[in-house]
């Protein structure tokens, strides 16, 4: 057996095979559907640009402070007090 010859990494099935079963696997989809159609898709999925990065940083920065505003309990003030003693 050897190793593939697109990722360089796995070893193939049999040794007259060129590619591991991920690499002949990508291979098959390059053949069946358009390559460009394929590049297409892995661009948009798989490489962001900046102004992508900095849209997601912010997405979790504000997760992450919503977060740590609920998780912060409030103390209770006399207004919150009185409504709870009438209340039972």
């Amino acid at each position: 057996m050897g190793i593939c010859g697109f990722c360089n990494e796995y070893p193939t099935d049999g040794y007259w095979d060129k590619y591991c079963k991920e690499c002949s696997m990508l291979r098959r989809m390059l053949i069946i559907h358009d390559s460009k159609t394929c590049l297409e898709i892995l661009k948009r999925v798989l490489i962001r640009n900046p102004t992508q990065i900095d849209y997601k940083v912010q997405i979790e920065l504000k997760k992450k402070l919503s977060n740590d505003i609920v998780d912060y309990d409030k103390p209770n003030t006399r207004s919150q007090k009185k409504v709870v003693e009438n209340s039972n």
